[in-house]
């Protein structure tokens, strides 16, 4: 089998095409992978570390207001498609999958153009623009969400599949803390990083720097990392050994894995690794998305007492004494494990391989 996988801009979209690429190659040892994406984004430096074939392309996302940077940006675009196009010619895949967002856009485009079977996977309740766009023309749209079909045009091919999962989170090797330390606290507000989680998790470092058994580590998110990692040092917290800055965590299920509790946004794949981890978590959903779906997320777990809702203005009040709460509670944090765990889907990997057969046979 011959597939190109196309992702890019944020960990949101790395991460299922990187699970599918697992599941392709668990399936088919022989399979040849190319993934495409922008050379803006993180998926080269995920997709290399991850041993596969990447090649990237100049594109950026459109701002979602009228301004000059936006003429550069379609300029790049047009190329792209050109590009993505002869990259889809000279690989002749049997099929190409996306996971959303504009990195994709130019080469789903390619394959459809080439009669080449086209799938993109939408994790969240609400599909971006780049799934709405091409949902009428593509081979299929997996979704995670039954609801998700709701907001796809009218003739869109679909199937719930549920959302991908890694080799590394369905048989999680846990990292070894640190030499002195017995419980660990694990934090991260997305690829790209929080601000407002940053600036809670720096108050709540403060605290947990009087507990030297606690070792936490905090992500930043790239663009944030500088200016948090003055602050960091400002505060005096790099002097203690158990607290960690870092700009991005990778692979991130061996550290969640590890951890007693699991501080998080509440993207639709974060909460599907919490599950299939089964880790106590606190969710911070983003106020800053399509249809508020990251808040639906975390409601539908707190629900369910699989996990704890915060919203980003209790932060301040609220983050260090939920943490101290739930870390001295293990009957409750247990609980909560095993709660999420009910969110899990150990069928979701399956479908999606069974699909990716039929579509490749019917292309042939």
């Amino acid at each position: 089998m011959r597939a190109i996988i196309t992702c890019g801009g944020t960990g949101g979209h790395i991460t299922p095409a990187l699970a599918i690429a697992d599941i392709i190659k668990a399936r088919d040892a022989r399979a040849e992978l190319l993934f495409v994406g922008a050379k803006h984004g993180m998926e080269g430096e995920m997709v290399s570390r991850a041993g596969y074939d990447v090649r990237l392309l100049e594109l950026e996302g459109l701002a979602r207001r009228l301004t000059f940077e936006n003429v550069r940006v379609l300029w790049h675009a047009v190329r792209a498609r050109r590009e993505a196009a002869e990259i889809v010619k000279l690989f002749d895949p049997d099929i190409v999958i996306g996971t959303g967002g504009y990195a994709c856009y130019p080469t789903l485009r390619a394959a459809i153009d080439a009669k080449v079977p086209s799938v993109v996977h939408e994790s969240n309740a609400v599909p971006g623009l780049t799934v709405k766009l091409l949902a009428p023309r593509l081979t299929r749209v997996w979704l995670n969400f039954e609801r998700a079909r709701e907001a796809l045009p009218r003739g869109a091919s679909t199937l719930v599949v549920g959302n991908p999962i890694t080799r590394a989170c369905v048989t999680p090797t846990a990292i070894s803390l640190p030499e002195g330390r017995k419980r660990m606290l694990l934090s991260f507000g997305g690829s790209l990083g929080a601000d407002a989680l940053n600036s809670a998790v720096l108050s709540l470092m403060e605290r947990v720097a009087e507990h030297p058994e606690i070792y936490h580590l905090h992500a930043t998110g790239k663009r944030a990392y500088e200016k948090v990692y003055q602050e960091f040092c400002q505060r005096g917290l790099k002097a203690h050994k158990n607290l960690s800055l870092v700009p991005f965590i990778t692979p991130m299920p061996s550290y969640m894995a590890a951890a007693d509790l699991v501080i998080s946004r509440a993207g639709a794949m974060t909460v599907s690794e919490l599950a299939a981890l089964g880790r106590a978590a606190i969710l911070v959903p983003s106020p800053n998305v399509t249809g508020n779906h990251q808040y639906k997320n975390a409601a539908a777990l707190a629900a369910r007492e699989a996990a704890v809702l915060l919203r980003e203005e209790e932060l301040e009040a609220k983050l260090t004494q939920t943490v101290f709460s739930l870390l001295e509670n293990e009957e409750k944090r247990g609980r909560m494990s095993r709660n999420i765990r009910l969110f899990y889907d150990p069928q979701a990997n399956e479908r999606i391989w069974r699909d990716i057969l039929f579509l490749c046979r019917c292309r042939r």
